[in-house]
This record gives C-alpha cells, structure tokens and sequence, in this order.
C-alpha cells in the first residue's frame, strides 16, 4: 500500500468516528419524496443504527446518555443512493501483445478511499459498483462492512464480463460456458450483480442472465450487440447509460449508415440519437418489453453531457478533480477520454441531439420504468460525490419534477438493490442513512448540495470532517 494511502486512512481513523452511537436529533423537518412534501418541525431518536422514532418537536426533550443533534428546522432527506460508481479504475496503457493492441487498466491504490469518501461526503449514504476488478470490489465491499473504511454502503458487481479484452476491467469470454465458469467464480468471491457487456451476443447474453439468476444474482447490462428490447426479454434485470446503441432499435433505412459509425469511434454515442425516431414501432415496441419485465434503467446522463459539452470547459475546469490523484487527471487531460478523435464538429452535432436524449428520458419516466440515479463515477471527467448532485440537475433540465428526482435519487435506488424495506425513505424501524440539507430539496433540486451533516448507519459526519484529510493526497 502507498504511503499516501496509509495517511488517508491513519487520518481518517483520527478524525472521523467510525462507531455508531445514539442520537437524539432535534427539530427538523422530514423530506418525503414519495408524498412530496416536509413535516412539521420534528425530532428522531436513533439507536443502534436505526430509527427507533419520530415524534413532534418538543423543545425540552432530552434523553439521558443519548448525544443531542441540533436540527435548527432544516431539512432532513433520505440518504442519497448513487447506482454507478466505480472504485477499481487508473490510468490507461495500451500494450501490443503478438502484434495486437490490448488496454489496461492500471489501477490505482488511492483511489477507492478517497471515492468512498467523497461520496459520503455528498450525501451518499448507499452506492453501487456495477462492474470492476472482482478482488477489488469485493474487498471494499468486505470493508466497508467492517468499518475498515470510511463511505457508503456498497453493492458491488465484479468484473466485466465480455468478447473484449481490457485487462483489470474486462473477464473475456468465448463461450458460454467461459460465462457459466465466471458467473460461478464471481458468487463465490461474494458480488451481487453479474455485469454483461457490449460485445455479447444474444446467446451469450441469455447464458449469463439465466446463470446468474441460478446463482441467486442480479444482472446488470451495458448493452449494443444484443439489443434493449432482446435483453428484457431474456430476463435482464437493470440496464446501464441512457443510450441503448443497437441498430435494431433504428428505423431500417438508417441501420446500415449507423452501423458503419460504430466504426469511427465513440461519435455512434450521438449518432444513434440522430436516426432514431420516437415514434416507430422498435421504440415503442422496446418501452412495452421493458415495463412488461420490470427492468429498471440507470441513464447516467452526466456521463454523456460531460462527452457532448466536454469543449465548453464545464467538466475540464471543474474545481472538485483536485481531489482525485494526479496521474488519472493528467491521462484524462491528454486526451486519453471517451472523446478521442472527436472534431468541433462532432461536438456541434453531439450537442444538437442533447434535446432528444432529454425527451428518451422523459418518455423512459413517462412509461414507468424505475429510473435510478447513477454517474459513472471515476470515469473521465466524472468527479466523485458532486457529480452526483450535476446528475440531478440535468435530470431538473429534462423536465422531470423536483420530487420525482428526489425518488430516483433515494428510493428508486434502493428498490433496485432490493433493500428498500431498510433504506430509502425516514421511517421508523428503517437504518439511519439521512442527509440534514440547509434547504429543501423539493423547492430546488439544487439545495440536495446543501449539506450540513450526513449520517450513515447511525454513525454522524460532516463534509468538512470527511474530506480535510484528502488534501493531502497529491
């Protein structure tokens, strides 16, 4: 382990406490996303991690050996559940292995503390890895756990199961028992997903969802050989980016033209939005396929502006990269990013077609699909912790109502976990995973920044007390 790793953790064990206690939290105001509203000035007690009750505020209520919190009437939201992060990421290498090019991740030792941590330090109380290095996932996984570290709760797939070869990311298959061997070993090293990839066939995608489903485990899927509408019909349980990029979802006179864009790089990621049409029968086809099988989406929409609008310097500038280690930024900053080989033109035609990706959301909603609220964390560009939040608002942009984000930023996510019955909303009997907000969130989609304190499992924290030991990193 590196020296600067092992300072983050001696800090944080000095600073931030780790061990739940009871509390006793005064005078706040309860954020309900599902109803839409906030109750009247009230007071919780927390004991052993959990919400034991809410009651009227009451000015003199003391409760002897408890620590009082003071709520001062602000807002107390459901802790926020991020469903896309990613912990075991680095720079990237490309090696030529007999006379084939091959990528590689190297990964780096720093980066999963100080993701864990910035995500608490947003307010995010509950995360998922949908796709890493299995020995890293399931370590921090195993540590958080153990209070080994500090963050969120996690939800972890392993690693990426595909055709491609991408060393440290990718686990590449042939076959469908290839599949089959690493479905089994992935459950014995304890993930929770099994994440399927671009390059798998429809029968290569059937053989990971029925066997992972064998295995008692959910499927999570980055698709584009198998299409949407195919994989919810073969039992897929979530999908991931807000762009399905198959061909078959396109009206027929345009296939052949996309197709032959998938050769020239990532430009295909705003091309598909050129030629699809909301209205033909493979779209509105794929919307009843995917309610009827109750597969859930993860859009990742930030992931996405961050690549059309990267040349505006929104991303590039942002002040919160100086958080993460130097190397991945500087890699980032050398263009080594989804948009290589990009032209001002394909940047003036990505950001043409952001309306209808806003409208493929709306219509995502307007069908009922449960949408969560990823954000590809780690990827380029794609800061931990606040580009969280930059989700949310580009959730506000497209339309949606600021109680309908709130839902997808808490509840939703903990439905696609399965763990709804403990997390996701503030009631009684339910784990004490609460963001105290300085201003409603449901008047402003944007006050979800506004962070006083966040409290995971009963165990209190501040921002301050969760990121003052990462300036020291680089």
């Amino acid at each position: 382990m590196k020296k600067t790793t092992l300072f983050i953790a001696f800090v944080a064990l000095l600073n931030i406490q780790v061990v739940a206690q009871d509390l006793l939290i005064k005078n706040v105001r309860i954020v309900d996303p599902i109803e839409a509203n906030t109750s009247e000035a009230s007071d919780l007690v927390i004991k052993n991690g959990l919400i034991e009750s809410i009651e009227a505020h009451d000015p003199l209520r003391k409760i002897e050996d408890v620590k009082t919190v003071e709520g001062n009437g602000k807002y107390l939201n459901p802790g926020f559940i991020n469903s896309h992060i990613h912990l075991a990421l680095g720079t990237i290498e490309m090696n030529v292995v007999d006379g084939v090019p091959e990528l590689e991740i190297d990964l780096s030792e720093e980066l999963p503390e100080i993701t864990l941590q910035l995500l608490l330090a947003n307010g995010i109380t509950t995360a998922r890895d949908p796709g890493g290095l299995t020995e890293i996932t399931t370590e921090f996984k195993e540590k958080t756990l153990r209070n080994e570290v500090v963050g969120p709760e996690l939800k972890i797939a392993g690693t990426i199961i595909d055709i491609t070869k991408f060393k440290n990311l990718v686990h590449t298959v042939e076959s469908g028992e290839d599949i089959i061997n690493e479905v089994q070993r992935q459950k014995n090293s304890g993930v929770d997903y099994i994440k399927l990839y671009t390059g798998l066939d429809s029968d290569l995608t059937k053989t990971g969802i029925d066997h992972a489903h064998q295995e008692g485990l959910k499927t999570i899927a980055h698709l584009q050989t198998t299409s949407w509408t195919e994989a919810a019909k073969l039992g897929v349980d979530n999908i991931v980016h807000i762009i399905p990029g198959s061909a078959d979802l396109l009206p027929e006179e345009h296939r052949a033209a996309f197709l032959e864009s998938t050769k020239l790089g990532s430009i295909w990621f705003y091309k598909w939005f050129e030629y699809v049409d909301f209205e033909s029968d493979e779209i509105k086809e794929m919307f009843r396929v995917l309610k009827e099988h109750e597969v859930s989406v993860d859009p990742t929409l930030i992931l996405f502006h961050s690549m059309f609008f990267k040349n505006d310097g929104i991303y590039t500038s942002n002040p919160a990269l100086a958080h993460l280690p130097k190397n991945i930024v500087a890699d980032w900053e050398k263009g080594i990013d989804f948009t290589l080989g990009w032209t001002e033109a394909d940047f003036e035609a990505a950001k043409k077609v952001w309306p209808k990706v806003e409208e493929f959301l709306r219509l995502l909603h307007e069908h009922d699909i449960l949408l969560t609220a990823g954000t590809d964390t780690n990827n380029p560009w794609i800061t931990p912790g606040d580009s969280f939040h930059q989700e949310l608002l580009l959730y506000k942009q497209a339309g949606l109502s600021n109680a309908d984000i709130l839902k997808i930023a808490t509840i939703n996510g903990a439905k696609l976990m399965v763990i709804d019955h403990r997390t996701g909303t503030i009631e009684v009997g339910k784990e004490a995973d609460l963001v105290l907000l300085a201003n409603n969130p449901l008047d402003d989609i944007a006050h979800t920044s506004s962070i006083e304190w966040v409290i995971e499992n009963g165990v209190i924290h501040t921002p301050k007390e969760l990121t003052k030991s990462l300036k020291s990193v680089n």
